[in-house]
């Protein structure tokens, strides 16, 4: 079965090398990201006894009195966040095109290799995610779209969950569509790897197509998110019951669950790229043998031996 869903996981696990790097740098980011957000809040909570009910549980009164706050500074957070996420991605985008040469060879690269194979596509891998945008911001347009219809649902419509129920149903249609563009896009990304295409923009148009006459793929696609997501809610409903003291329990948490997060995404690229690999190509028939001319036939010469002295050579026969 072309890009199953087994054999795509078989590729993330054989190859889970890039799966550890990935989680690395991200942690390592996590960790630059939060210095700003920890260097404030130990000057606030260090010497107060209001620290008691953020460590031994979560206080939302007590966050929000901590929010409140002259010393704490928001502003001064979210750039670090920001630029810490801006550079996840870019590593992300740069990795692309190593990422998929290993799962479309299914090969260990060098690292050589694989950071070559990573620079050549990269500008490619940007154009396709710049092309991304407007369709995924469609996508966000229809969720509020539909956001503020339930709000107005909610407060004007005889029935009273006729509002949530919409929104409910919003989100879905959002998360429908964001999937589908993200399969769409894979898929492009796949193809481009795979014939080394340049013209990405064909590439977009042709993968659109793909997508549509195999409703498969993304039908697998879908299966991986729930998966994820199902995942995702188990892990958060763990950490819940972890205690709040138990620092070394709820990272261990927290990062099986980031790990993961992003496993599936790796297996969702994987999907597509054994989908494009084992799509079946169009035979090109075998030229037919050219024959060659009478005149380039070799012939064997027969060479005879020099008559002796005063003898007429043989007559051929």
């Amino acid at each position: 079965m072309n890009g199953s869903v087994r054999s795509s996981a078989g590729l993330v696990w054989r190859h889970q090398r890039i799966l550890w790097w990935i989680f690395v740098v991200n942690l390592v980011l996590a960790y630059l990201g939060s210095m700003p957000a920890r260097a404030m809040l130990h000057g606030v909570l260090d010497h107060s006894l209001e620290s008691a009910k953020l460590v031994t549980g979560f206080d939302v009164g007590a966050f929000s009195a901590l929010l409140m706050q002259p010393e704490v500074n928001t502003t001064v957070i979210a750039p670090s966040v920001l630029f810490t996420a801006v550079v996840f991605f870019f590593y992300l985008l740069l990795i692309d095109g190593g990422i998929y040469s290993v799962y479309l060879e299914d090969r260990a690269l060098s690292r050589g290799e694989f950071f070559q194979s990573a620079g050549l596509y990269f500008w490619r891998m940007l154009r396709l995610a710049l092309y991304s945008l407007p369709f995924f911001a469609i996508a966000i347009g229809v969720n509020g779209g539909i956001a503020v219809l339930s709000g107005k649902l909610g407060t004007e419509a005889p029935q009273e969950m006729l509002g949530f129920w919409v929104g409910i149903g919003g989100r879905i249609v959002f998360l429908l569509m964001a999937l589908f563009v993200r399969a769409w896009f894979d898929l492009a990304q796949a193809r481009v790897v795979l014939d080394n295409e340049r013209k990405v923009l064909r590439t977009v148009g042709r993968s659109w197509l793909l997508l549509l006459h195999s409703g498969g793929l993304y039908l697998r696609y879908l299966g991986i998110a729930l998966c994820s997501m199902a995942v995702f809610a188990a892990g958060m409903a763990l950490w819940v019951y972890v205690p709040h003291q138990d620092t070394i329990g709820s990272f261990v948490v927290l990062e099986a669950v980031t790990v993961f997060m992003l496993a599936t995404r790796l297996w969702m690229k994987a999907t597509s790229a054994r989908w494009i690999a084992l799509l079946p190509s169009v035979a090109v028939p075998a030229a037919a043998p050219i024959a060659a001319p009478l005149e380039a036939v070799a012939t064997t010469a027969i060479v005879e031996p020099p008559a002796p002295h005063g003898e007429e050579p043989a007559p051929l026969e």
